[in-house]
């Protein structure tokens, strides 16, 4: 298990970082934004990439892909539906997405 907490560098909060403990090693975590994905499948392995778009354009740039087993996918959706519907029952209803 992951947990997260903001990464100090030489006693000094790193502004946009998390740091993640595992076995006693702090590891820097990376935070990327996200309005943009693509999935894929195969009969082994799921894949969603995660982008940018910027504008009307629909372009993205793609800057991460996630590659699970379909075990570890249905684990994902389990989790981020109970995410969303304690998101959703403290702060309020989730805006659908237009198109």
């Amino acid at each position: 298990m992951f947990w997260h907490f903001p990464c100090l560098i030489a006693s000094v909060s790193v502004p946009g970082s998390v740091c993640a403990e595992r076995g006693g090693e702090k590891l820097a975590v990376e935070g990327r934004s996200s309005n943009h994905f693509e999935l894929a499948y195969t009969e082994y392995e799921f894949l969603i990439d995660f982008g940018q778009a910027y504008g009307d354009s629909g372009e993205a740039l793609v800057h991460t892909r996630i590659i699970m087993t379909p075990r570890s996918a249905k684990t994902l959706l389990q989790m981020l539906q109970e995410m969303v519907t304690k998101y959703e029952s403290t702060i309020g209803p989730v805006p659908e997405r237009n198109a």
